[in-house]
């Protein structure tokens, strides 16, 4: 049993002037204590784990089970009843601030796991009791090993979208059909070529689809790509190494000329997401805090000063994981959560502001990686729109995706 993730929280909980980090379960209630605690046993009482900023940690757990414990480096206490319980918790709160797995107003819902009830009786006896968010964060950062992986994956999902453009390319100048669904494999295969995999499909949007932000083409349901149409791709791709992070990029395109309102909407988003990519880098040079909130509200409000306050419906951005494309550290979010976690060296985010119309949808997304010298983008950067110039005809023989 690994015990450095102990080192790690205590060292969070000094920087961060914390007394302790109270680890609550209840029969799997909380992910983080499946994360971390590895006690064995067979337990199916209230566990309570605390980590002081300095000195031993403890947990508390039923004396029915605390026989069975693979303690490691634990002070084991028991309790029997409820009475017991509460006596027994007044002696483990240290003085001070203590995490646990709680939001206020649940606005972080990704850590706002323990019962109000628990934090209520915690608060009776004198706990005080603040979020873990901030401290979960020193378990997000990547090793060097990781950072790496990431900016390979990046690189390679830049690589697989080119394909994806090419193929649009040749397909139309040949005059065959093209669907969503075909353009979706072709991506596919060109992930499984590199050795890369994905939690699902790659989004692929012609004309008012664009406007789903999640929309997943199906097969028989999918449109065929008209003159005219916008073209959103959105790609997302990973080494299958455990603990290999995500890249993620969002291009467009169009085939044919463009609509102005698609270029105005293109020309809002783009000059939104530069101004997120500008926020974080003048935080970085200045040395000051920023939150991810405070990134969704500059790139928000860009867009709000505009015609397209309405339109954009999703948070600016969320950090790049390895379990899923939406990783564990803090999102650019005031819109669906309000994320106070600070930015911080060693984790990835993605920029990616939106437009949504029943016309059309505009989304242009960055990888960014944080480091100790600053932002990195390690995905391109669009600035122009991806032009599919009109077949010699339209429709034709169904095209598929070379094998």
């Amino acid at each position: 049993m690994d015990h450095a993730w102990i080192r790690t929280a205590q060292a969070e909980l000094a920087r961060q002037g914390l007394a302790g980090w109270l680890i609550y379960d209840f029969r799997g209630s909380n992910p983080f204590a499946a994360r971390f605690l590895d006690l064995g046993g067979l337990l199916s009482r209230r566990i309570f784990a605390l980590v002081p900023v300095e000195g031993r940690p403890v947990v508390l757990v039923s004396a029915l089970e605390a026989g069975s414990l693979q303690a490691g480096p634990f002070e084991v206490r028991a309790y029997t009843g409820r009475a017991s319980l509460e006596q027994e918790l007044r002696r483990l709160l240290p003085a001070g601030p203590v995490a646990m797995e709680i939001s206020p107003r649940a606005d972080l819902p990704y850590v706002s796991v323990v019962d109000a009830g628990t934090v209520e009786l915690l608060r009776e006896l004198g706990g005080e009791i603040v979020s873990s968010a901030e401290l979960l964060q020193g378990f997000a950062a990547w090793t060097p090993w990781q950072v790496e992986r990431h900016r390979e994956a990046a690189a390679a999902v830049m690589a697989v979208l080119d394909e994806a453009w090419a193929y649009l390319r040749e397909r139309t100048a040949a005059g065959l059909e093209v669907r969503e669904t075909d353009v979706q494999a072709v991506i596919a295969q060109g992930f499984e070529r590199r050795g890369l995999v994905s939690d699902h499909g790659a989004i692929v949007g012609f004309g008012p689809h664009g406007g789903d932000p999640h929309y997943q083409p199906r097969v028989g349901e999918d449109r065929a790509l008209q003159p005219g149409d916008p073209i959103l791709i959105d790609l997302f791709a990973r080494y299958p190494d455990h603990g290999a992070p995500y890249g993620d990029v969002t291009w467009m395109g169009v085939y044919g000329e463009p609509e102005p309102a698609f270029v105005q909407a293109f020309e809002a988003v783009t000059a939104a997401r530069d101004t997120g990519v500008r926020v974080v880098r003048e935080a970085w040079n200045e040395g000051t805090t920023l939150r991810g909130c405070d990134v969704d509200r500059a790139v928000r409000a860009q867009l709000t000063e505009g015609v397209y306050g309405d339109a954009f419906v999703h948070r600016t951005g969320h950090s790049l994981g390895w379990r899923h494309t939406h990783g564990e550290a803090v999102h650019l979010d005031d819109f669906e959560t309000a994320d106070v976690r600070s930015l911080r060296p060693g984790i990835g985010v993605t920029v990616e502001p939106g437009v949504y119309l029943p016309e059309f949808g505009v989304r242009s997304e960055l990888d960014l990686l944080l480091t100790e010298e600053g932002p990195e983008v390690t995905t391109g950067e669009q600035h122009e729109l991806v032009r599919i110039p009109l077949g010699p005809h339209h429709g034709g023989e169904r095209s598929r995706p070379a094998s």
